[in-house]
């Protein structure tokens, strides 16, 4: 797990429990939509980095018999789930509530406390950001790829959704307090509750975005870097006559799966071997290929949803006698 990635985890969970505390009491004082959905939206991303982290604690368990392979996208699921609580206890609640608000002509109390309460929530809610903006910088500067492209690219949902989530944060309290300032101005609620709204539907949208983004990676998403570069590689070898395909399968940011078919050259394969020696070596290629056909099709008989078999033949350690 990346030290960075659980530092930035875990100060978003700090810097919006706090600020989530706040808000409420913001809200309390002063009956604002607005302000309730902002403390909303920063309860939403406490549990959604709470989630966070704990995608990434579970997702360090070893390979054991029932995942071959290790639990490296526990942190997609987890992510995904946030990303329905985000959903459903920010955007849909916030919106249904503001527009009850509206209906009823609610007319905030607003002072000094709320237009404090959200200064110092920017506050907050900023350091959180530039501790993801730099953990995300360094990440990228790692995979030597520019800022751009590594948001588009990266396979570390935990960093990229703090990252975004935060940023989501700061637009809002601006709308809340562009909202509620009008509303002090005329008197009307109307502003604070289509500012309300607005962030409602800005966290929705933070939800499609994260959702869509593990989504991929859950469905078995390909590492299309590592597929090129093993492509090109190998085409490369002069020992290599056709690369048939290359597959890859994403397993977590810092693992991929890959299975390859290559055929090789001739003059690769028999080289200094002995017209006898070729003859030998293309009857023990052949019955490879019959041994593995044999094996592939004996699993594919009795288990018919076995679609994709992948074997890998070790030498023997020593010759029969």
């Amino acid at each position: 797990m990346s030290h960075g990635s659980t530092k930035t985890v875990l100060t978003a969970i700090a810097a919006n429990s706090l600020v989530t505390t706040a808000k409420f009491f913001g809200f309390a004082v002063s009956g604002s939509s607005a302000l309730l959905a902002e403390a909303i939206h920063s309860l939403a991303d406490t549990a959604n980095q709470a989630l966070l982290y704990l995608g990434l604690r579970r997702s360090l368990r070893q390979a054991d018999t029932d995942h071959h392979f290790g639990y490296g996208q526990e942190q997609y699921f987890w992510n995904l789930i946030s990303a329905v609580t985000i959903f459903f206890l920010g955007c849909v609640y916030t919106v249904m509530h503001s527009v009850e608000q509206l209906k009823h002509g609610h007319v905030p109390d607003f002072s000094w406390i709320p237009f404090l309460i959200l200064g110092f929530a920017f506050i907050v809610e900023g350091y959180s950001f530039l501790v993801a903006l730099s953990e995300f910088k360094r990440q990228a500067r790692e995979a030597g790829k520019s800022f751009r492209r590594y948001l588009v690219l990266t396979r570390d949902p935990t960093t990229l959704a703090v990252l975004i989530e935060d940023s989501v944060a700061m637009l809002g309290l601006v709308v809340a307090a562009t909202g509620m300032g009008l509303a002090a101005w005329t008197g009307s609620a109307i502003f604070d509750g289509i500012a309300a709204i607005c962030i409602g539907l800005m966290m929705g949208a933070l939800a499609f975005f994260l959702a869509a983004m593990n989504r991929k990676y859950l469905l078995n998403h390909s590492n299309s870097e590592v597929d090129e570069i093993a492509l090109k590689v190998w085409q490369a070898d002069a020992q290599v006559q056709h690369v048939a395909r290359v597959n890859s399968i994403v397993l977590s940011p810092e693992a991929t799966l890959l299975m390859a078919e290559i055929e090789l050259r001739e003059e690769a394969i028999f080289a200094d071997m002995t017209e006898e020696e070729v003859t030998h070596a293309i009857r023990f290629m052949q019955k490879l290929d019959d041994i593995r056909r044999s094996l592939e099709g004996d699993v594919s008989r009795i288990s018919p949803d076995t679609k994709d078999i992948f074997l890998e033949f070790t030498t023997p350690n020593n010759k029969p006698e």
